[in-house]
């Protein structure tokens, strides 16, 4: 599971939504992530986070569904 957490990009600074695997101590990315950080807001997202989601979950479509009689994933 994964979530999206605000946090600084590393190249420009500015503030931009991370993916973190749920129990990660930093993002997709490699950027260390303040959990706890609330009120910050912001429209941007990190790319490389996006593509590492991206390649995760497309991986995860071409596997096959181990266990489930119906062939489908969880």
């Amino acid at each position: 599971m994964y979530e999206m957490h605000i946090a600084p990009d590393s190249s420009s600074g500015l503030l931009v939504w991370h993916v973190i695997a749920k129990q990660a101590g930093s993002s997709l990315c490699g950027q260390t992530v303040d959990r706890d950080a609330d009120g910050m807001r912001t429209d941007r997202h990190c790319l490389p986070c996006m593509r590492s989601f991206q390649d995760l979950m497309a991986a995860r479509a071409d596997s096959p569904a181990e266990g489930r009689p119906d062939g489908l994933t969880a």
